[in-house]
């Protein structure tokens, strides 16, 4: 099934680009099982980056997609991840308490969502209360089935990642041993503290990953974990000593001890989702997690570790993990020493936050690392949206073309009169653009199952660029309107081209919500005209479809001047 109709104006809510999700009308009671997409809960150690922005922006256009096709009530988790010594030490450098620290760069995250309109529905702090009970009844559990022991553990340990390592996970590198997976220092650390029987669970973890090869995605990624998987031996310290990590969640009976910073962090998508109440009707809705996105560098804490901490909980295991790769500025890894790290609040005052996501979503591939340029930048941001988009809509919609500013009929006897977007010579009628139009749900479809976001933002911007070469080919602003002839050749055509902009504005909803509300606006398509559903269905009077156009004669909506405006200067 495409989609349905129950709704649809408050469906469409969800899609407004001014519109909060945590305000949204629809209950379980009524949905049913929802949509439960998170980010990582992104470390305050230091600002927001572009990675960060583009996680965020993966979850928001795939809850974005499942709102607009299923009518799903969506939650979408993020937030930030606040203990850890690692806080402890920029807190001091900052020379402020650890908690005036996290609000203060925990608000720089809001900042940046509120500023690209990323439409999550709860925003998690480890620091919260709420999360502190989910830790102790999580640990509770743990320590109840025989999970958790007391004693001595050693190893190598990187601060940065707040990870132990192995010996062979490890190399010397200008005199300092150093984590072989991030680059970071390591120190020998030798502690008394909470041990994890993650031994207990492995097999069942590898037999998890095995049987599920979608569990993790992209294959790639789903290849690493079982690599990663052959490697795990032994337990895992799930606790700090409080005298050397003391800002952190106190372990539920030991005061000496705080819980590991991960182990606090992954709980926060069972705290999002109302536990330690697994009986309540918002747990019974929302867990076990559809998916968490995340990068590629935290995979075996959300593939392994998690996986093996909830089974020995005896819950659900999330349904897929969705993994990413990073972004690189001019092929180059992105670091402070080489002055190339994209500001994203910088790149998203010049160009606007939702263009950048845009770009985002264009230029991000998952399996691979991602180059941001300014050219590609331009292009996505002046070629796809203001050359293709807003173009096409502003020559559709000129008064010179349409005086009476209305949804223009469509005439079968003069459409094969019509030159396609192909060349005259080749004799190709305009059915071309029609099959691409009415094709376009499905492989938009097909494409955002698969979080191939940028498949699908080409395949509409294809029709875009057709529809744009339909006006162009046929030269409609030589056609004198006087003449009966003329003036319906200009009515198809321009019927064309507004099917197929209101079709793809449907379809850009979740990519790029203000810019498809204000050109569904403009082409007058209702609140309730612009579900996955309406989208499928495109009128051009072609072919063996008998059914009229609802919205020929209807009057176009108010015209607001310039769709997008060109950028010419970005500040990075």
């Amino acid at each position: 099934m495409r989609g349905n109709f129950l709704n649809w104006v408050t469906v469409f809510s969800r899609l407004n680009c001014k519109c909060r999700s945590n305000s949204h009308a629809f209950t379980t009671s009524l949905r049913g099982k929802s949509y439960y997409v998170t980010t990582p809960i992104f470390y305050v150690n230091s600002q927001p980056h572009l990675g960060h922005l583009y996680t965020a922006t993966l979850a928001d256009v795939a809850g974005r997609w499942q709102r607009l096709k299923n009518g799903k009530e969506v939650v979408f988790a993020t937030g930030t991840d606040e203990h850890g010594q690692k806080i402890q030490e920029a807190a001091a450098e900052e020379e402020m308490e650890p908690k005036s620290f996290c609000d203060k760069v925990s608000g720089r995250y809001k900042d940046l969502y509120e500023l690209c309109n990323i439409d999550y529905t709860d925003f998690i702090r480890t620091t919260d209360t709420r999360h502190k009970e989910a830790v102790h009844a999580f640990w509770k559990i743990l320590e109840d089935k025989g999970y958790i022991y007391k004693g001595s553990y050693e190893g190598w340990y990187s601060t940065q990642d707040e990870n132990f390592v192995t010996e062979l996970q490890t190399k010397i590198s200008a005199g300092h041993r150093i984590s072989i997976e991030s680059g970071h220092k390591v120190e020998w650390v030798k502690e008394n503290n909470y041990v994890f029987r993650l031994s207990a669970v492995i097999d069942e973890v590898k037999t998890w990953a095995r049987q599920n090869p979608s569990c993790v995605y992209p294959a790639k990624f789903h290849r690493v974990l079982l690599e990663n998987l052959d490697a795990m031996t032994g337990d895992i310290s799930i606790s700090r000593e409080s005298s050397r990590v003391s800002w952190g969640i106190e372990t539920p009976s030991d005061s000496t001890q705080t819980v590991y910073v991960w182990l606090d962090a992954l709980i926060n998508y069972l705290t999002v989702a109302g536990f330690p109440d697994v009986n309540g009707e918002r747990f019974q809705t929302t867990w076990p997690a559809n998916c968490h996105i995340i990068g590629h560098d935290i995979l075996k804490f959300h593939a392994i570790y998690w996986p093996a901490f909830l089974i020995a909980a005896g819950l659900d295991l999330p349904k897929q993990i969705v993994v990413h790769s990073h972004w690189l500025m001019n092929r180059r890894k992105m670091s402070k020493s080489l002055g190339n790290v994209i500001n994203p609040f910088n790149v998203a005052n010049s160009v606007s936050g939702e263009r950048l996501k845009y770009f985002l979503i264009k230029q991000g591939v998952l399996e691979h690392d991602c180059d941001f340029t300014h050219h590609l930048l331009l292009q996505s941001v002046n070629g796809d949206l203001c050359n293709s988009l807003g173009n096409c809509l502003h020559r559709a919609v000129a008064p010179k073309l349409n005086p009476d500013q209305i949804y223009t009929n469509f005439y079968k006897d003069c459409y094969p009169k019509l030159i396609s977007f192909s060349d005259k010579a080749s004799g190709e009628k305009p059915s071309g653009l029609i099959n691409l139009v009415q094709k376009l749900p499905d492989d938009v479809n097909k494409f955002c199952e698969d979080f191939h976001f940028y498949k699908a933002a080409e395949a509409i911007m294809e029709c875009v660029r057709e529809s744009n070469l339909l006006i162009h080919r046929n030269k409609t602003w030589r056609l004198d309107l006087h003449n009966a002839r003329d003036k319906k050749l200009n009515d198809t055509a321009l019927h064309c081209v507004y099917e197929t902009l209101r079709v793809c504005g449907i379809l850009l909803q979740p990519f790029v919500p203000c810019i498809a509300n204000d050109m569904l606006d403009r082409l007058n398509v209702q609140h309730h005209e612009r579900t996955f559903l309406h989208a499928t269905k495109s009128f051009y009077g072609y072919g063996n479809s008998a059914e009229a156009c609802p919205m020929t004669g209807r009057k176009l909506g108010k015209n607001r001047g310039v769709l997008i405006k060109k950028v010419s200067k970005i500040k990075f």
